[in-house]
């Protein structure tokens, strides 16, 4: 089941992004969130675009949602996806799952562009935005630190067509 975010999933996707910013480069963020950190970022974001709960068996399993991919009201069609599962539930669909429910609501909401930055080397994630249509447009080598290595991020984009 899809379900917009309530609050009780806050600390349990709080974990799970947690976990993403000890463990892997899949964000550039190093320093672990508060809880406190992580509400306001949720309600920041909610204001203006959707954020989901990917469920099954009532157990969270996934997140998504959009931000602005700028700030400058030129772009205001164009959003940016970031989508994120349980460590422990990957390669189960869910990804997709969540995709396809991103990109319908992108329509619903008549934006234009969906933009996703995926860091360079995360082939589940590269794999996934091409088998929806993303093209990857570009990729910027050496732009990011973490974990003692330098990281390659490349920039992902569906344009949506009329329907």
């Amino acid at each position: 089941m899809i379900r917009n975010i309530e609050g009780k999933d806050i600390p349990v996707i709080l974990n799970w992004y947690n976990w993403y910013i000890k463990n892997s480069s899949a964000t550039f963020e190093t320093e672990e969130l508060t809880l406190d950190e992580f509400k306001q970022r949720v309600s920041f974001i909610t204001e203006k675009y959707p954020w989901i709960i990917l469920e099954e068996e009532d157990k969270p399993v996934g997140y998504a949602y959009y931000s602005d991919f700028n700030s400058r009201q030129a772009y205001a069609c164009t959003v940016d996806l970031a989508i994120y599962l349980d460590p422990n539930a990957c390669h189960h669909g869910y990804g997709k799952t969540l995709m396809k429910e991103m990109i319908d609501i992108a329509r619903k909401y008549g934006y234009k562009n969906i933009v996703s930055l995926v860091t360079a080397g995360n082939i589940a994630s590269e794999k996934l935005h091409e088998r929806f249509g993303f093209i990857k447009k570009a990729t910027f080598e050496e732009i990011g630190y973490k974990h003692n290595q330098w990281l390659a991020v490349s920039y992902y984009y569906l344009q949506l067509k009329n329907q």
